[in-house]
């Protein structure tokens, strides 16, 4: 249901900033949010990287959650699940960018 909720409300759009990439969720009434990638790098991990991998360095996603409230009756207990599902999106939303940009 989130992600039905975000395809129909927000645009996705990736912006490279240096060695970052910006995934911005910009709302049809305004509302506004983004989470921030880098690649990972070895030895942030014990887990073989692959040559894609990115982590989350930063986000702001309270305009899209209030947004997703005003459909959904979600509470505390329910923001871990919103904003993996967040997370998710963002990051076919940036793979789709690199596979199809020469970034």
């Amino acid at each position: 249901m989130i992600k039905e909720i975000i395809k129909n409300n927000f645009t996705l759009s990736v912006i490279k900033d240096d060695e970052t990439y910006r995934v911005v969720f910009t709302g049809s009434g305004g509302q506004e949010g983004y989470i921030i990638f880098k690649p990972a790098k070895r030895g942030w991990s014990n887990k073989p990287i692959s040559r894609n991998a990115h982590i989350v360095v930063d986000a702001e996603m309270y305009q899209v959650i209030d947004t997703i409230k005003n459909f959904l009756d979600i509470n505390e207990n329910d923001i871990n699940d919103v904003r993996q599902t967040l997370t998710q999106l963002s990051l076919v939303e940036l793979n789709d960018f690199l596979s199809t940009s020469t970034h």
